[in-house]
Parts: C-alpha cells; structure tokens; sequence
C-alpha cells in the first residue's frame, strides 16, 4: 500500500495525485507484447482511481511498446478504449472505431525469426568499445547482436491509420525516444531538435527491438528501440516544466511493503530456467535505471509517480513478454494490482 502522504519516487508504485491545474507528465515505458498490456491496464487504474485522464498530460514520452500506446493517446483514443480493443471488444466512437489489428500476430508472434548473420552495427560497436564511459551497457550489446530480420511494419500502419501519414496529432504533446544504430546517440521525436519523422517512422523505430527487428531508417539514420538506452528514458522529461510526472514501467519492479527494495525482490522472486533468471536480472537493471531517473527528476522539484509490476503480475507475464497467450490475463492482472497501489490517491478534480 502506498502511503497517502508520500511524494517521493520509488518502486512501490504511485504518491498522493497532485492539485488540479498543475502540469503533468507521462511516461510509458518498453516491454514488449505483454508489458503494453500491463499498461493498457495501469492506464486505466491511474484514470479510475485518480479522476485525471492520463491522454491529458502535456507531455507524452513513450518508448518502444510506450511508443504506441503514448501515440493512441495523443490520437485522442481513451484508456478504456484502449483495455476494450485489447480484448477484442467493439469500439463505436472514437479513432479506433472500426480498426482491426491482430495484437497476437502483428509482429509475428512469441519467437523472433532467426537473424541476419553479422554484427548489428560494427561502427557503433567500434566507438562503444573505444569509449564504454560513454553508452549504457545495453546500447552496446545491441551494436553487437545480429540484425533483425522480423518488421514492425504493421505498427506503423496502425499509427498511420490513426494520425494520418505526416503530421503529429494536433496540439499533443507526444514524444518518442529511440537510439541511432550508428552514434548510440538518443534521439526524442517530437522535440525540436530532433530529426524530422512521421509518427509512424518514429514509432516503429522506438520500437525495433535489436536482433528480432529489422532497423528503421529515418532521413537516411537507421533507428532501434529506445530501451537500448533506457526502459522508460523517464529522465528525457527533465526540463520540461512539468509539476507531476507519472512513469508505467512495465520493466521494473515494486516492491511489495514499506520500505522494501531490491533486496526484498531478490529474496522473493527466485525464477527458474536461464530465460526467466536473464529476464530477472535485467528488471532489477532497468529498477536501478529508473530510480535514478526519478530521482533526477525529483530533485528539480517534479513530484514522480511510478507504477511497476508486483509479483503477482510477473507471476502472469512469465519471462517471454512477447507470449501472446498471457496478454488478456496480464491486462485484466495489472488493472487489479495497480489500482490496489493508487488506493487512496486524492482524486484530481
């Protein structure tokens, strides 16, 4: 249970909702097949329990499978439309009215199709070896991984669908972060500074998860998925005059108990099998990483709101988050355990 009182970011889920006129934030964080559907549930728990639409925020981050759902939302698709379609139910109004995609197949399924031979990115692999201060670890496994030969073309057609072929969704304030495959360099569509793309290139590239897709090239620059660099890239909000910022992270832990931390997790979640020992490891990675975010993001005054998955959820998901067979049980799972962490958040009017 998180206490009433508290503000202060950590991995046990959210703090007391801010006053009504504030300026807020989200962020939505990668994790596959099955981390979407964790959202798409936590989405709609933040909506109920708080009374504050989380399509409102003014600022949108989302990273690979973030990506598509921050992009729905700013295309003025609700959180309940986004559980109902997910579950293959009728939307009658609405962007999504009449869409039809096949979120068990669209990617091709649980398993990657075997890689092209070769390393990735030789050039990026060259400078991360020469200089390894300067990329996160992940960044640099992903130069040296074979590349990907599955497509996320049919994300982009759905984004297409959605916003149209060019432009972004009027007045929104959507951002998608990715990583250049040849400097490692983040990059944060939307922003000013960032290259020119469409939603649909910006997101399929957010999305092109090194070794099982193909990279997406964008004005020339081949892009992969954001979480090369973080999983949720939460410190990307930083700056942007923003006075509360919720952060899904479908990668992370939360621990269960007042004051309880990564040692608790490590006690409790003893997985079995290489992939789900890998897959715990990493989470625990991708906790570190993401309170390091919020805190650099506390301490310039944001109040940082974090919901991530308990064990019951992990219990659901298993380690293949791209498993379609869970993504039903998984929603249905992180609707129930997130409003049990946002229990006794003070509505914002």
């Amino acid at each position: 249970m998180v206490s009433r009182a508290s503000t202060r970011a950590s991995a046990g889920g959210a703090g007391q909702a801010a006053e009504p006129g504030v300026r807020r934030g989200l962020v939505l964080g990668g994790g596959g097949m099955l981390g979407a559907a964790w959202t798409i549930g936590a989405l709609c728990a933040v909506e109920e329990v708080t009374d504050w639409r989380p399509a409102d925020a003014e600022v949108i981050l989302g990273t690979s499978a973030g990506a598509i759902l921050a992009t729905m939302l700013a295309a003025g698709v609700r959180a309940e439309q986004l559980r109902d379609h997910q579950l293959g139910l009728p939307i009658e109004a609405g962007p999504l009215a009449g869409v039809d995609f096949d979120y068990d197949s669209a990617v091709g399924g649980a398993l990657p199709p075997r890689p092209r031979p070769g390393i990735g990115s030789p050039g990026l692999l060259r400078d991360a070896v020469r200089h390894p201060r300067e990329y996160p670890f992940l960044t640099m496994v992903s130069a040296a991984v074979p590349t990907g030969r599955g497509s996320v073309a049919p994300v982009g057609e759905l984004v297409r669908g959605l916003v149209g072929a060019d432009g972004w969704p009027a007045g929104s304030g959507l951002r998608v972060a990715a990583v250049d495959y040849r400097t490692g360099h983040r990059v944060t569509f939307g922003d000013p500074d960032a290259p020119a793309a469409s939603p649909a290139d910006a997101v399929m590239a957010s999305c092109a998860i090194p070794g099982w897709f193909a990279p997406v090239e964008v004005n020339g620059s081949r892009y992969v998925d954001g979480g090369c660099w973080s999983a949720t890239n939460a410190d990307l909000m930083a700056a942007r005059d923003l006075d509360e910022i919720y952060v899904l992270a479908p990668m992370a832990l939360r621990p269960t108990g007042p004051g309880s931390g990564l040692r608790e997790w490590r006690a409790r979640d003893r997985p079995k099998g290489v992939l789900a020992q890998l897959v715990s490891r990493y989470r625990r990675s991708v906790t570190r990483q993401l309170l390091r975010e919020a805190r650099l993001l506390r301490e310039s005054g944001t109040r940082v709101q974090l919901l991530a998955p308990t064990l019951e959820d992990l219990a659901v998901m298993g380690p293949n988050m791209m498993d379609p067979a869970r993504r039903t049980e998984v929603l249905e799972t992180a609707l129930r355990t997130s409003r049990a962490a946002l229990t006794g958040v003070k509505a914002v009017g």
